[in-house]
């Protein structure tokens, strides 16, 4: 295996990693939420974005952690969180944007809505 596969590996575990650690957190997220804040800020109702995230860590979040626990060397953490080299890469991109509407699109309008003021 030359550098530049291996780096172009390890790169995007790096980025499999920062994205199933914000999928967990944008679920974490939905959950503290009052259900109210959604309705008021012009949302899906809490109930539909708790799956949405769910699903998004589910398929970021879980599904490479059992890849780590039936190959636990650095090799195993690093193909289990590959992200687009994965056998799942349909259900890594749709995790992905969906994980990033909720960052980007919902949760401020939420904490907006919830706190009366706009802010990140």
């Amino acid at each position: 295996m030359n550098v530049f596969t291996m780096l172009d590996r390890l790169v995007l575990c790096v980025i499999g990693i920062v994205v199933a650690a914000c999928s967990g957190y944008a679920f974490v997220h939905a959950v503290r939420q009052r259900a109210d804040a959604f309705q008021a800020a012009s949302k899906l109702t809490k109930n539909a974005w708790l799956g949405i995230t769910g699903a998004a860590a589910l398929f970021l979040l879980i599904i490479p952690i059992f890849g780590v626990i039936s190959s636990p060397s650095l090799l195993g953490v690093v193909a289990s969180f590959q992200g687009l080299r994965s056998e799942l890469t349909l259900f890594w991109l749709a995790g992905t944007v969906a994980m990033l509407v909720y960052l980007v699109d919902v949760r401020p309008a939420v904490v907006a809505a919830s706190r009366g003021g706009n802010s990140w």
